[in-house]
Formats: structure tokens, sequence, C-alpha cells
């Protein structure tokens, strides 16, 4: 069915794509580009650069700026909104703050315009500028009068600027804006309505040819959601809608991997070819996803009536031939972040704005210290909390952290995050006096679940391991097998279950949940693996005393002195154990899947990640 759909694809793209080579044309790439939560993706192109920004509600810095020259190869290069006072996020709601935003390009200048929904402080819509996307960006100029309409975007035309968004009541307003005081030179008039699907939002103005299209997106971010377009030839309208609406969908195939598809942007290649960057999800076990809206990428045909859409049905698919671009690929980030900076790295995020006081990288270089304060995550408030995205299904990540809690009250360690209501902690505290490793499940505003193990004095490594079903809690004192503290589901901070507009972000906090903690908090380092092949997660044991690799027929383990292995399956179930001597073939039997495999030698243990394809 693939091999159909990919040459599908390829009969749909020839007139697009006429003067690719032969071996261009074979080339494919894979949806999404950009993966974890990143919605309401916007677009724009400047000479042989792209640049791209998406949705990030009460995460803080707000809006990431995305560099691209191939359109499927993507790097973060900046914030338009990294101040309190540009991004305003006090007391906003889960899922509130700052939402979809448009990115455009005119007379030297970035634009970048998105509306802020609860932040103490913020007027509703505002926009900023850069003449560099990779900042500075200006502080926000505010619409006056105060607008509060959702999903607001500009298009320069002849050199004039037009603002178009919806009415927050099924149709869409035009204006003409001064975009130097952020003041309208013609008023806004209602101009065009939706197309009949529920909540007509994320409107784009494009002008092609003789033309002005509308495209906008239909039936709420869910499984009905859609990307509909309209023209005219006066911007004020009347407008027409297309007779091939959606111009894409997946609503229509309700088993393709890939759902939701809508809210979209379209860009001009060099060569002339057109291409969309939509938002989707990917749904596992069932109608569930818990990663967020993802950025996808589809070409667009146009028909000889002047008509877009993606394919002959609009259905946004996994697999495309790659843009007619030079390939350029960006240097991938580490799995380690050591925290030997001054200043944190771009992927990093905070939960609405940050107290300065509660977080430092210079107190003990070499370290991330956060310092807990009295607030938690059940508050519409700011923890003493560092986190990302999580990007992909089968994920590892780990971190060595030095904390001595003196109070029940006082934790540290990492969590997984939905949303204020629906989390997952793996966290050091005191228990009866004892110094204990806890897992805790947080879920529809209440404990809903607890398991813990004492633990000695010292530093210890948590980790979660991560499938598309279940998360996997492991703490590991020094010298010691690491021990399986607890399992969660994904389905219970799915968005699905939970609600909202955000995916789930993992990251390393402190809490006194009350009362601030005695102690700091220091991570040693972070590590982030996506679960691209076997990783060494705990680095105590050196590379040349010990090796893990793959083999047809199993898992080689060459080691210099006598150890002993255990594997275990992804929901912690002890598969295989063994003495094994120098070089060995192990795990002949695992059926395809997630493995653990843990080594105790006489210098050490190592815990490794495995995945049999």
């Amino acid at each position: 069915m693939k091999s159909l759909k990919f040459l599908f694809s390829i009969i749909t793209l020839t007139v697009i794509i006429c003067t690719n080579t032969d071996i261009q044309a074979q080339k494919t790439f894979k949806n999404p580009i950009l993966t974890g939560m990143n919605p309401d993706p916007s677009i724009c192109r400047v000479g042989d650069d792209f640049y791209l920004v998406t949705s990030t509600f009460e995460y803080f810095p707000g809006l990431p700026i995305y560099h691209s020259r191939d359109l499927v190869h993507w790097k973060l290069i900046s914030y338009a909104l990294s101040t309190p006072t540009a991004n305003p996020l006090k007391n906003c709601d889960a899922s509130g703050g700052q939402y979809a935003p448009t990115i455009r390009y005119h007379d030297g200048l970035f634009y970048v315009i998105g509306t802020n929904y609860g932040g103490t402080g913020s007027k509703g819509i505002s926009y900023v500028t850069a003449t560099n996307p990779a900042g500075p960006w200006s502080e926000p100029i505010w619409m006056n009068p105060n607008l509060w309409y959702v999903d607001p975007s500009l298009e320069f035309v002849d050199d004039v600027c037009y603002y178009l968004s919806p009415d927050n009541q099924g149709s869409f307003l035009l204006g003409i804006l001064n975009p130097k005081t952020g003041r309208f030179t013609e008023p806004l008039k209602l101009i065009a309505a939706g197309l009949g699907g529920s909540s007509p939002e994320g409107p784009h103005l494009y002008k092609v040819g003789d033309y002005y299209y509308i495209m906008s997106a239909e039936g709420g971010t869910g499984y009905q959601h859609r990307e509909v377009i309209q023209r005219s030839k006066s911007p004020w309208g009347p407008y027409e809608p297309s007779p091939k609406n959606p111009v894409l969908s997946n609503m229509s195939v309700p088993k393709h991997p890939f759902q939701a598809i809508g809210h979209a942007d379209l860009v001009q290649l060099q060569d002339g070819s057109w291409w969309v960057v939509t938002l989707g999800i990917r749904p596992r076990n069932g109608s569930y996803q818990h990663l967020g809206r993802e950025t996808f990428l589809a070409p667009v045909t146009w028909d000889e009536n002047g008509w877009p859409r993606v394919g002959e049905k609009g259905i946004v698919e996994e697999e495309y031939p790659v843009p007619n671009l030079p390939e350029h690929k960006w240097e991938k980030d580490p799995v380690r972040d050591d925290f030997d900076n001054s200043k944190l790295n771009l992927y990093w995020n905070f939960i609405r704005n940050p107290y300065s006081k509660d977080w430092s990288l210079t107190e003990r270089p070499g370290y991330l210290r956060l310092k807990g304060s009295k607030i938690n995550f059940t508050g519409k408030d700011s923890p003493a909390f560092i986190g990302r995205r999580q990007t992909v299904f089968d994920i590892t990540v780990s971190t060595k952290i030095s904390f001595v809690p003196v109070a029940e009250n006082e934790e540290a360690g990492l969590v997984i995050r939905a949303n204020d209501k629906n989390y997952y902690t793996l966290l050091i505290t005191q228990k009866e006096g004892k110094r204990v490793v806890m897992f805790r499940k947080y879920l529809k505003d209440a404990i809903a679940g607890i398991s813990y193990q004492e633990i000695s004095d010292g530093d210890i490594v948590l980790r979660i391991d991560a499938t598309d079903k279940n998360y996997q809690f492991w703490a590991q004192e020094e010298g010691k097998w690491a021990n399986l503290i607890g399992i969660a589901s994904t389905k219970d901070v799915s968005s699905e279950i939970v609600g909202g507009f955000t995916g789930v972000f993992i990251g390393m906090y402190a809490s006194g949940n009350g009362t601030a903690n005695t102690n700091p908090a220091d991570f040693d380092w972070f590590d982030f693996d996506d679960g691209s092949g076997e990783i060494s997660l705990f680095k105590n044991v050196e590379t040349d005393k010990i090796k893990i690799l793959k083999s047809e027929d199993g898992i080689i383990l060459k080691t210099q002195d006598t150890c002993q292995y255990k594997i275990y399956s992804s929901s912690g179930i002890l598969i295989e154990k063994d003495t094994c001597y120098q070089t060995q073939t192990i795990g002949r039997s695992l059926t395809p899947g997630v493995y653990i495999i843990g080594v105790e030698t006489p210098t050490g243990t190592e815990i490794m990640k495995f995945i049999k394809k």
C-alpha cells in the first residue's frame, strides 16, 4: 500500500517538480517534519531560506522560530517572545497563553503576530519585528484598539499591510494596518464567512495571479479538522468557495496514522512549486495522542481553474518526494546536556513566566541548580521547572541529581507534564524520616498512585523509558542495579483524556509544596535519547571495558571481566539473566520491541536501551 501511495504522490507532483533529476525525484522525506508539540505552523520564504513559527500556549519563551533551507530539515534559532513583557503568562490557564501566530517578511523586516489569552498584562493581539529572525526581536506592538480575536494574520500586497482574523463568531475580518503604529488605516470589515464547518479559524490571505485567496481551518482542532479555501478578485470580497474543498484533511480516512490535519500555511518555492505546512496528530492505541499536535509538510498542486489542493483527495501522507531544493541538514543536538554553558540551550522551556531566583547555571558550575519554591505544578504559576517537548514515542530521558530533602514536603526530580492537573513525577523526597525515591501519578487533579523505595545518601540517576503505550520510571544508586519504581500509561496523559492544546513535556523540577526547599537540587547532566538505537545511558563504565552491540542473532555482549546481565521488557518484566565472560551473544529469543539491558561488572553497572526491529 505504501508503494502505491508513493507512486501516486510522484504522479501528482510531476507538473510541480518537472525540473528535478531522476535521482532527486527518488529521494523522499517522512512526516512529520517537526515532532512534539509544534501546532499552528506558519511559514515564509526569504530568498533561499525558510522560516517557520508555531504556538506555545503557557510555555516560555514563546513562539519558536525555526530555520530551513530544504523544507525538510529544521533548526530552532530563536523565540519571537523571549521576555515577560512580550509574553505575559502569569496566571494564564493551561493551554492559555500564546495562540496561533503568523510569520511574514516585508521590506527587510520579519513580523510575527499572535494572540495572548489569559496572561496578566496581556492586551490581546500583538506583533513583534526583527531584521534577523535569530533575534533580537522587538518588544510587542499591541493592537490599538486592543483586539482579542484568535489566530490573526498579516499579508503584504503591493506595500499594503492587510490584517485578517476570525471575528470569533464564524466569519472573517479584514483591515489595512499601519505596521509601524499598530493602528488601522482602513477599519476592520466583515468580508467572508466560514464554509460550513465548526470553528472557522487560522485564516491566511494570499494574492496569487488575479485573485485574493483566504485559506482557513474548520471543524475544530480534532478529528474533523480540515483546511478550506475561497477567493475573490477584491480583498474585500465577495468570496467564492473552491469546488475542490477541502484543500487538505484526513478526516475521510479514519484509519490513517495521521489525523486532525488542518490549520495550514502555503509557501512558494524558487522553482514556482507550492507546498503547505499543517498541524496534525499521530494517535496510538486507539484514538489517543500525547505528543501534541505536530507540523507536517505536503506538496500542493493548482488545477487549470486556479484552485489548490494536496493530491486528489487532500490527504496528507506519510512520505513524499523531497522538494526541489538542495538538501541541507543541520548538526544534531547531542544526547547529553552537561550544563557547562552559562545559558540554557534553546530547546529548554519554562511553565509560564519563570522566577530568575529559582534556577542557576553559575552557582555550581557544570550543574543546573533548581531551588524549589513553595510553588508546585497544581497552580497557575511557575514552579522551578525546566523541560522540553517529548518528540518521539520511544524515548529515554535520564539525569543525575544531587538533592538532600529534610522534610516530606521537599522534593526534586523528573516530571512528565501534560497540564496543571495531569502529570507523572519521579522524585527524591523524605518519607518517615528516610530518604526515598518516589513515583507519583497525579491525574484529574488528584494523586492517583504512589510507590517508593528507600535510598542511601549520594547522587541518584533517575531515568524514564517511554514507548507509545507506557512510561517506566527507574532509579539507580551508584554502583548498584537500577530499580523499577513505577509504570504509567501514555493514554492517561493524552489530549483526548486531559483536554487542552499542548503535548507532553519532560523535564527537571524542584518544589517545597507550600514552603521553599531547604536545599537546592543540582542536576549534573540530562540525557535525551530519541530511541534511534542502542544508547549507553549511564556512563560509569569505560567503553573499552564493555560493549553491547546489535547482531542479527541477538545482542553481542563484550566484556573484559566476568559479568552478570539482565534483560527486561519495556514493561519491566525480567526476560533473561545469566553470567557472561568476554564475548557472548545474548537475547537470541527476543521478539521485536524495546528492551532494557543491565550489565554488572566488578567495576560498575551499565544500563543500555535496545530496540529490536
